[in-house]
């Protein structure tokens, strides 16, 4: 008869996903990257980190960095351009780009309870603790 034994792995921290697959710039890699750290520590200081809010995580900090690409390039351009064909003014298609990406990084956020105000909001992730008893110090334990 084979004894199963249940191994308990991670302290539920989402792996970091492969920034390379998904921006081009090294800047923007490295700004990711650093988002992940900072945003992974602040949830888990609120305990509040769980591996299901990784996609969420990563979302977030795509829009950050979609955020900063957006505001670069209004910075070099301004928010209103004129178009090309018909010379009128119009806003800048990364203006567009950089409000969206605020306004979905601010919905993640408060889904994340990132913020202080929110944290309240969330319930904290319970953690398993393992219960010692008074026969653990004289029975082998098994797995």
């Amino acid at each position: 008869m084979v004894d199963i034994v249940a191994i308990d792995g991670g302290d539920g921290v989402p792996p970091e996903p492969n920034w390379r697959s998904i921006f081009g710039r090294v800047g923007d890699r490295e700004a990711a990257a650093g988002y992940w750290k900072a945003l992974v520590s602040e949830i888990r200081g609120a305990e509040k980190l769980a591996v299901a809010n990784a996609h969420s995580i990563k979302r977030l900090v795509v829009a950050y960095v979609t955020y900063d690409i957006s505001a670069r390039e209004v910075l070099k351009t301004g928010p209103v351009m004129k178009a090309k064909k018909t010379g009128v003014p119009t806003y800048n298609p990364w203006w567009t780009t950089m409000s969206n990406a605020a306004s979905h990084a601010q919905a993640l956020e408060k889904e994340l309870c990132v913020s202080p105000r929110d944290r309240g909001a969330g319930a904290k992730v319970a953690k398993k603790v393992n219960k010692v008893t008074g026969s653990a110090r004289y029975i082998k334990q098994r797995g």
